[in-house]
This record gives C-alpha cells, structure tokens and sequence, in this order.
C-alpha cells in the first residue's frame, strides 16, 4: 500500500529556508513603510505574500521538464517588467524594443543553466542578477538623477566611500519590484531539472555563449539600434533607459568605452593646425606691438598718465613676477535662483556675489549634474571637454594611464610648485594617480589635516581653506605657487541626519516640511557656510604682499531632489529645449586678485575656457591649445557632454550640424592630446 504523500516538506533545511524567505519580505515592507510611509496596500500585500512565501517553500510540490520549460518562457518576460518598473514602466518599450530586452534575458536564463547544470540554480541566478541590477540602479537615480553606464563600475570604490551619507528610501513602486523579483526565485526553486549528460551540457555553454557574444556584440552596432528603433540620444540618460529597456540601454552604452578617433583625423591636419595657431597667435602679437597712427599716418605717443594708468591694471606678471594661482573647485556649489526667484530667511551667498560684481565672475556650463564631479575637473584642468567622449565616461579612470599635459603641468615649466588638496580619500576617482600624471607635486588628503572642523561628517570648507592658507604661509619667499583645491563638504545626502550640523537657513514661504524641503534648507545652509569661509580666506589673501589670484567654481548643481523643490516654488516649468534642459548644468564661478581685476562678468561658458581665462587675467602667456581655446570661445562660448552654445545664443546638439568644422577642429586637437600621445606635441599643450 502506498503511503499517501505529505502536502508539506518538513525539516529543518526548508524550514529555516521558509523563515528566511518570510522574514526577507516582511524586512522589507517594514523598511519601505519606514522610508516612504505607510501604504495600506504595500503593507497588507507585503504580509500576505511573506507568509504565503513560507508556505510556498515548505509546498511539497517540484516543477518537472513541461513546468520547467513554461518558466523559461515566462520568467524573462516577468524580468523585464518588474526591471523596469523600479524607474519606469514595461509600457514605455516599443515592441520591437520589448523583444530586444527580451532576447538578453533568454541567452542570459539559458547560458547559467547551462553553466550550472541546474534549472534551479541557473533560473535562480538569472533572476538575481537583474534584481540587485535595477535596485542599485534604483538608489543610484534617487541620489544623482541619472542611470547607471558600463564606467559607474569602475567608480564603485568611489561610490562605497561616500554611500553611508545618503538615506536608502525603497518606494513602493520599486518595493512591488523586488517583491516580484523574490517570487521568481522562490518559483525557480522548484525546479528539479538537471543537465545530466555532460556532452550536452558542453554544447549548451558553447551555444549560449556564442549567442552572449553575439548579442553583447551586435547590439553596439549602429545599423541593430537602427534596425529595432533604439533611441541614440545621449544628452538625456534617464530618457534614454526609458526608451531602451535598461538592459538593451547599458549593454548598448559599452560601445563608447573607447574613444572615437574623428573621421579625416591625421597627424598632418593636428600639425597644420598647430602652426594655424602658432601663425594667428604672432599676427595678434605683431599688430598689438605696433605703433598707434593717426590720420596723418603719424606715430602716437602715449602720455605718461596713460602709462602709468596702464600699469596699474597690469598683472603682475608684467614686471616678471608671476601670481600665486589658487583654483577651489567646490563641491555641489551652485546658485539655485537660475531656477528662478525664492526667498530665503537670509542671503544664500551675499559675499560671493559681491565678489561677482567687483572683479571677474560670470556662471559656467558644466557637463555633469548630481555627481560625476571628476569631470568637470577634467575639463578644467586639461581644457578637453567631455562633449567629444562618451557619454557618462570618467577620463580619469579610463583614459589618463600615463603623463598627460594639464594647467598643472604647463605651471611647473614656469617654475611653479603645484599642490593638489582634497579633504577625502586620495583614491576617489584615481586622483592619487591622475594627480601625479597632471603634473601636480604634492597631493594632500584627508590625512593631512589635523582634527578639522567638520560639517555632516565631512571635512568643512573653513578647516579646508584653511589647508590653503597654511600651504602659502610655508612656501618660500622665491616660490610661486599653484593650490588646486577640491572640497568636500557640501557632498549629496542632504537628507541624512547628522548631529553636528544645524539648519539656520530656511524657507520661510514654504508650509509642510517635507523631507525634500528640510534637505534642501541643508543644502542652502552648506552653501551659505562656504559662503563665509570664502569671505574668510579673500580677507586673509588682502593682507598678503605678494600677488595672488583666487578662482572658484562649482563641479555640479545638486540632484533633483533639491533642485526640484527649488523648480517647484519658483513655478518653474521645463520643456524639452536645450535651453531650459542646460537649466540644471548651470554654476556660478568668480575669479580675483589682491593686485586688482578689471571687472567682467562671463554670461555663460564652459568650464574647458576657465584656465585660459585664468591665464589670462594672471598675465601668463597661454599655451597653443588655450590660445585655439581662447579664439574658439568666441564662437562658441559652450561646449560640454549635452550641447554647445554660439554666440548668439543659441544651443545646439551634437546631432546637428552647425559649426561642424571648429567642432572637428577642437576634437582633433583633443584626441592628439587625450589619446593619439605617440603624436602629441606636449608643447603645445602645456607640458
């Protein structure tokens, strides 16, 4: 007689796997109440599926080769939709689309069963992969506004280092995600299928893996996208991964690991440009040293008044004494009334504004927002704008491998020293190597200050302006110096609690303080400590004998969690121009000198033209490359990774066609600089 079979698997293996099945997802319902509030839905959903889970995995019930194979075809439709679902939804694909996404996940189910020999363990790491996938995604939108691209993983270090600053807040829209996620991979659990037979098994792998490379391969190819409609638009990610898929976006985007090398490139047509340069710089040079002329074609002489008068607004470079050069760029330092008018309880940045007003100041366009800041500091140092790279690449981690020409470089053939400062760890972004391929002969970090004054954790602007001020005290009496300072304490996470910071700075108009509006009232406050510690150092440079000349600028506007509180009282309203997209990559920088500087004020350029600038007005002569820099900006005084600017005013995309031959011309000179290095003439560029 045969004994009846139990409904329910009972010992200890399954039931401790019950426990924990239940208890991962009643954790996390409670931790989605916590962070997004309570949703009566969600919360009742998430506890009857966490005990139906238990259940499910005591059932006594295992899936044979039918159920099998129907999961194979299901589960990567499932996968998709709860993927996109954690930012967007599966609606947004076209089909076409929605079949490409399709087609990764196949291969990707198929390839480790295969490799594990296991439906079950196969299906159950398939179905993983994508989960912690689209949920680091997920955390990754919520704290810097855009997606995640291949170069993120070469950041990871960068990104651990500073992620216990920011609140993990799980909506309910990507709790129903995961919770869909577990419930795939509590299904494929069930599964008793195995590839037994070793010859078929070798075939599967090959096969699958074949069809991996193959589709890892053609999906880069530009006549693929064309052919399923992908979306090849890269100023805005999050639109992008929208229209894509995720998985068909990210694995598209691996096609600009490398950069381009510009069609028509060669090293003759860099070398004529070089010398374009070389004969336009001496022509302006011959024209300024010749004599005035009046009507009657007679020389005239200037007065000893105007000579005088001359003299006085003259660098210090003039009578052969170059300035001391501090560049501070801070971190998320951005003025937020671009958004339009807000008030305050006081003055968000009174001194640095003033500041604007007397001596050289203007806003820039930068080509990151949110994060990324090692890009902008690429294009401040080198003069290389990321709008000629792939977008979302990091050169500091993917192209700077050996001595590159920069600001710092071209400083120390003028017999500058040159010191890096950076209050956090030295191996964010790799600056512990890029640094010394800069040129830079120091690098100081957060080791080298003793017990600072802190604001959220993080080293504060006054204790890192005081590094400043103590690196000039001890250099020597002959030595010129260039401090390039990157701050830290007005990093993202503006809604972590901290206790050795107070908000003083509000938003008296606004009711309900939320928690984006508390972040933000941090965020203002921060900006108004930086504000001070500015006031602070100026005053300090005021008293000193010799010449110096002090720039900052911000990297970054904040994420959109600030930024859309600020849009949200002004009554702010975007539209799909470039003009009001470039409305997010917009900050402020100023530039001054204790010797004097003639007023000017910058309506908008790009970060790349700042050390020409720079050069500029500390009455050093430019290196050929700022000099081409110098003439390009007055055709177009934009250029970053989204758009670039003319004259007049208006933005284009890089799709378009307008002023395609400075374009090609910039981007020549780039790539001799960046990549072709065998060709490069360091020269030229400051090295």
């Amino acid at each position: 007689m045969n004994k009846k079979k139990s409904i329910f698997i009972w010992n200890r293996k399954q039931a401790a796997a019950a426990i924990v099945a239940t208890a991962a997802i009643l954790i996390l319902t409670a931790f989605t109440a916590y962070g997004s509030g309570k949703d009566t839905l969600g919360i009742t959903l998430g506890v009857l599926l966490g005990i139906a889970a238990g259940a499910f995995v005591l059932l006594n019930i295992r899936f044979g080769k039918i159920l099998s194979a129907m999961l194979y075809l299901l589960l990567p439709l499932a996968v998709v939709c709860a993927l996109e679902n954690y930012t967007h939804v599966i609606t947004d694909l076209a089909p076409l689309i929605l079949v490409l996404n399709l087609l990764f996940f196949y291969v990707l189910y198929g390839l480790l069963t295969a490799l594990t020999g296991s439906v079950r363990m196969g299906f159950r790491l398939a179905t993983l992969v994508p989960m912690l996938f689209g949920l680091t995604n997920y955390f990754v939108v919520s704290f810097r506004g855009s997606p995640i691209v291949p170069w993120d993983l070469l950041s990871f270090g960068t990104a651990a280092s500073v992620a216990d600053n920011y609140e993990f807040v799980l909506s309910w829209k990507a709790f129903y995600s995961v919770l869909a996620f577990i419930w795939m991979i509590l299904l494929s659990s069930k599964s008793t299928v195995k590839l037994g037979r070793k010859k078929l098994r070798v075939i599967s792998i090959a096969a699958y893996a074949a069809l991996m490379f193959l589709y890892v391969g053609e999906i880069q190819n530009s006549a693929v996208q064309s052919f399923f409609g992908m979306d090849t638009t890269l100023f805005t990610l999050n639109v992008l991964y929208r229209n894509n898929g995720i998985a068909a976006a990210f694995l598209g985007n691996l096609r600009f690991l490398n950069i381009e090398q510009p069609s028509g490139y060669s090293v003759d047509k860099v070398e004529a440009l070089m010398k374009q340069v070389e004969a336009d710089e001496q022509g302006e040079e011959d024209a300024k040293n010749e004599p005035e002329t009046d009507a009657q074609g007679e020389t005239v002489q200037a007065t000893q008044a105007e000579t005088n008068a001359t003299a006085e607004t003259e660098a210090p470079a003039s009578s052969g004494q170059y300035p001391n050069i501090v560049v501070i760029m801070n971190e998320a330092f951005s003025d937020l009334s671009v958004w339009g008018d807000f008030v305050t309880s006081e003055e968000v940045m009174p001194f640095f504004k003033s500041l604007q007003q007397e001596a050289v100041g203007g806003e820039l366009y930068v080509s990151v927002k949110g994060g990324n800041t090692a890009n902008t500091e690429f294009e401040f140092l080198t003069g290389d704008t990321m709008g000629f790279l792939p977008k979302g690449s990091i050169p500091y981690q993917q192209y700077i491998n050996d001595e590159t020409p920069s600001l710092a470089s071209y400083l120390k053939t003028l017999g500058y020293s040159t010191t890096a400062i950076h209050p956090y760890n030295r191996t964010g972004w790799d600056r512990d190597t890029v640094y010394e391929k800069f040129g830079f002969d120091e690098f100081l970090d957060k080791d080298s200050f003793s017990s600072p004054y802190r604001l959220r954790g993080y080293i504060s602007d006054k204790s890192a302006f005081d590094k400043i001020r103590e690196q000039f005290s001890i250099k020597g009496d002959d030595e010129r110096k260039f401090i390039f300072e990157v701050t830290m304490q007005n990093h993202g996470g503006y809604s972590r609690e901290t206790p050795d910071f107070n908000i003083y700075l509000t938003l008296p108009e606004v009711t309900g303080k939320t928690t984006s509006v508390v972040a933000t009232e941090k965020y203002l406050t921060l900006i108004n400590q930086t504000d001070r510690a500015l006031e602070e150092l100026i005053d300090y440079f005021k008293e000193q004998d010799e010449p110096v000349i002090v720039v900052m600028f911000g990297d970054h506007q904040p994420s959109d969690y600030i930024t859309n509180v600020i849009q949200r009282i002004c009554g702010a309203t975007t539209s799909d121009s470039l003009a009001d997209l470039e409305q997010g990559y917009r900050v402020p920088f100023v530039m001054w000198s204790n010797y004097g500087l003639e007023h000017k004020y910058y309506d908008g350029i790009s970060v790349n033209y700042l050390s020409s600038i720079l050069m500029e007005n500390a009455g050093i002569p430019l290196t050929g490359y700022q000099t081409f820099l110098k003439k390009l900006m007055e055709t177009l005084p934009v250029i970053n990774a989204n758009v670039y600017r003319d004259a007049d005013g208006n933005f284009y995309n890089y799709e378009e066609d307008a002023y395609s031959g400075e374009l090609k011309d910039y981007q020549m000179l780039q790539y001799n600089h960046l990549v072709d290095k065998k060709h490069r003439d360091d020269a030229f560029f400051g090295s």
